[in-house]
């Protein structure tokens, strides 16, 4: 049974855009969240190789994997019964656990463990690697050993006064550890000899560097102390906390965070020179973490605690035509699959990057409230460039259950499983269901977009449209869609963190009403002006206008007291100035 239900209408770019300014959604800043794992053991131990994927190590074999930026976890056999302690990885694949019964590797991201045999037996307590062969760790002993062969066999070097050695190297010759007698020692080359001096009677937790120079260890009684000569002195830091820190992660010269007991996380945005206190659990925090030169960060704690630094939220919205569609959502028929193809460029135009998607939404036209039973999303990162077929591997499934088209206008769907985008790839979704029972089609907005979507719709009594439909024919207008992802920062392919250009973003969201965000960055320490103008060149509004030091800034621009209409705003230093265009719409 076929159909004959086509609108053929035009709207006017006032009503897009009124479809923009009505997004009901909440885009917060940079906080801790905390995340599900599914256990309360202690965790003790977590590492990010790359923003997207992560492991966690606790007591009573506990051991989890994290493929989409820490949002959700599924459990690892563990190398052994008994506590894990520490867990390291150097890449996606190739890692290590610290179990109480010895110490093991895997070269295929935890699917299988080989046990290491180490000079002395004492639990290892911290692993670092500072390049692919060359890697280190401290034990409970006190003692440093050193790898040259990617960890399948390793020497002892030194032995510290305390106990429970932290370490940390820069690079295959300079490294830095502590211990629970206050100690901190270094070399400058690659474990040859070592210098020793005494800066606590206390417990040194964890040391941190971001340079050769510039680095922090975290101890008791809220202490921090900094270096800018290599560790040749140190100073000790007043962060205004005086319960235990445990973990250390010094992100940029500028910025440094510290987990602690009683569950709060302190980080200084200025060196050191002030602290700024989150409380994200009642319970013990015990390391924290980042995936190198990113924004994404994570901590672990007792009872099974684990939090992710959630970002702000950004929205990328592809396509602005007008055309009414039935797919994807094609309820007309029992089943119906449809393949949809963005490209990196569409993203990248649009506002997106890297980031963990959490929520797609289509501008809905007109809504049958049929229920569509087995509604399946799919996404993969990929490096197809037109559609040819269905596709049938590869997929992350991304969304499973049920769903009922709620209203008119952008409606978003929360995927129960985010999806990592990996920015320069193009994105594949795929949307399909199975029913029993039919109404007339949901139609949702479209943008011509030849060879971008593959669809068909059938009538399966027995069969499941996400399995059973694989023919099909490509359809020439393409679904406008909007992504919501948690944004994960490169700064800037540095080291250090900070932006190697200057930069002025697109406002979001836009059009607006009344409220949206402008993102800038600057590389170097600057005063920067950040002005609005009206469409006759009148400066309407002055939102930055001061020194910055290098970084990305977001500032709110309310335009609550303004009347609907286009808009400029202009960043400028002493050597860059650029202008753009924003929306309002009341």
């Amino acid at each position: 049974m076929e159909v004959n239900m086509k609108k053929f209408y035009t709207l006017s770019i006032l009503f897009i855009s009124l479809f923009l300014v009505n997004i009901n959604l909440t885009f917060s800043q940079a906080a801790w969240q905390i995340v599900g794992i599914g256990t309360y053991e202690n965790l003790n131990s977590i590492s990010f190789p790359n923003p997207y994927t992560g492991y966690a190590a606790g007591n009573n074999s506990k051991l989890y994997k994290s493929t989409n930026a820490g949002l959700n976890w599924t459990a690892l056999t563990s190398p052994a019964t008994g506590n894990n302690y520490f867990v390291y990885f150097v890449d996606p694949s190739v890692g290590f656990v610290s179990n109480q019964t010895g110490f093991f590797k895997t070269t295929n991201g935890g699917g299988s463990w080989a046990q290491i045999t180490l000079p002395s037996a004492y639990n290892v307590t911290s692993v670092q690697f500072s390049s692919a062969s060359t890697g280190w760790l401290g034990n409970y002993y006190g003692e440093i050993m050193k790898t040259s062969d990617g960890g399948n066999t390793w020497a002892t070097v030194y032995t510290m006064q305390g106990y429970n050695s932290k370490v940390f190297f820069i690079n295959d010759l300079n490294g830095w550890a502590v211990d629970t007698y206050g100690y901190v020692v270094n070399t400058a080359n690659g474990g040859t000899s070592f210098a020793s001096q005494r800066i606590l009677t206390d417990t040194l937790s964890d040391v941190k560097f971001i340079t050769s120079s510039i680095g922090m260890i975290a101890a008791d009684s809220g202490r921090v102390f900094k270096t800018i000569n290599g560790g040749s002195s140190w100073t000790l830091i007043n962060t205004g906390y005086d319960n235990k820190l445990t973990g250390i992660y010094v992100q940029s010269p500028s910025v440094a965070f510290a987990s602690a007991f009683n569950g709060r996380i302190i980080t200084s945005y200025n060196g050191g020179g002030s602290w700024i206190n989150d409380d994200i659990s009642a319970n013990d925090l015990y390391q924290i973490t980042f995936a190198s030169g990113t924004s994404a960060g994570w901590v672990v704690g007792e009872l099974g605690t684990i939090a992710k630094r959630v970002n702000a939220e950004s929205m990328t919205c592809i396509g602005t035509g007008s055309v009414s569609i039935g797919y994807p959502f094609y309820s007309y028929y029992d089943d119906s699959r449809t393949d949809l193809l963005y490209t990196a460029s569409e993203i990248t135009n649009g506002g997106g990057g890297m980031g963990a998607i959490t929520q797609i939404g289509f501008y809905f036209d007109t809504v049958r409230t049929q229920p569509l039973n087995g509604f399946t999303i799919k996404m993969q990162n990929t490096s197809m460039t037109s559609l040819t077929d269905f596709t049938s591997t590869n997929w992350t499934t991304c969304y499973s259950g049920t769903y009922v088209p709620s209203g008119l206008g952008l409606q978003f769907i929360l995927l129960n499983n985010p999806f990592v985008y990996t920015a320069g790839s193009n994105l594949l979704i795929e949307v399909c269901y199975n029913n029993n029972s039919y109404t007339l089609n949901s139609y949702v907005l479209g943008t011509n977009a030849p060879g971008k979507t593959f669809h068909n719709h059938l009538d399966l009594p027995t069969g499941d449209g996400c399995t059973d439909i694989t023919t099909g024919s490509l359809q020439t207008v393409r679904p406008n869609i909007c992504f919501v992802s948690n944004v994960i920062t490169n700064n800037g392919g540095s080291q250090n963190g900070v932006p190697s250009a200057y930069k002025l973003h697109q406002n979001f969201p836009n059009p607006f009403n009344p409220v949206t965000k402008i993102k800038f960055e600057v590389p170097k320490s600057t005063f920067v002006t950040l002005k609005v103008y009206d469409i006759l060149g009148r400066e309407v509004s002055v939102l930055v206008n001061e020194n910055k030091l290098p970084g990305a800034y977001t500032v709110d621009f309310n335009a609550s007291s303004l009347t609907s209409g286009v808009y400029f705003y202009r960043l400028e230093t002493a050597s860059f100035t650029d202008v753009k265009r924003m929306i309002l719409v009341k």
